[in-house]
């Protein structure tokens, strides 16, 4: 009996840690402006319309030291696109704001330059990420490239293939042909969730369009009220002049 109550437990022990991957983030800032402040670090999968997801997005801050930032993790889900923010605010001060993909392993994050985005690396997404999202910039092809590369991750590339789905002007793009390409690799319920999505977009995009002629009649008609004001408020007002 001790025998198969040991077993139970290791078994327990071993489906309660399979499949939580540890991995870091470190990075260096151009200078020491963010210095004893937070970055705010989220989880930035969520479609636009995913409010609970959204809600739920925060995963943790992370504090900068000497212009630097380190944190550790442990993975419970597939690989998914983030997002690191600086928190702190204020008219002149420079703002962090990169994505990258967090996965198993040490990655590594270096800000050359406050206007630009972080060049990540130290694992394989993130390389690829770096290589084919953030340095071709304008070079669609290499970005479609990596979206379908990896659609078998959905929550590292549906943030940024919503972006070329988002309304009506997407079915006019002459590639809009490889995105459904691209949302065919992905599994399933992921799959139906996006084209679900793209056709709620779609929907209230040609809604707002049939209303705003109505909207605009509204406004433009709108009476002019004459308002008064007893002499006892008016002395009132006078007095505070």
């Amino acid at each position: 009996m001790k025998k198969y109550l040991f077993f139970f437990i290791f078994v327990s022990i071993a489906q309660l840690f399979y499949g939580q991957e540890k991995y870091t983030v470190q990075g260096e800032l151009p200078d020491h402006s963010l210095d004893d402040s937070y970055l705010r670090l989220v989880n930035s999968s969520a479609l636009s319309q995913e409010y609970e997801r959204i809600k739920h997005s925060f995963i943790d801050s992370i504090l900068v030291v000497d212009g630097k930032f380190y944190y550790e993790g442990t993975l419970l889900q597939k690989p998914f696109l983030a997002h690191l923010s600086s928190v702190k605010t204020g008219r002149n001060m420079l703002n962090l704001s990169t994505y990258f993909v967090v996965e198993a392993g040490d990655i590594y994050i270096r800000v050359a330059n406050w206007a630009d985005e972080g060049i990540v690396s130290g694992t394989p997404i993130n390389e690829d990420y770096y290589t084919y999202m953030i340095a071709p910039k304008k070079d669609k092809e290499k970005k479609l490239f990596f979206l379908e590369k990896y659609a078998q991750y959905p929550d590292v590339i549906r943030f940024h293939l919503s972006i070329y789905l988002n309304g009506r002007g997407a079915l006019k793009n002459p590639d809009y042909p490889k995105y459904l390409q691209i949302i065919d690799r992905m599994p399933k319920a992921d799959r139906d969730i996006l084209l679900a999505w793209r056709d709620y977009v779609i929907k209230k995009e040609e809604y707002r369009e049939k209303t705003k002629p109505i909207l605009d009649s509204i406004r433009d008609n709108a009476p002019r009220f004459i308002e008064t004001i007893s002499s006892s408020s008016s002395a009132a007002i006078m007095k505070n002049e």
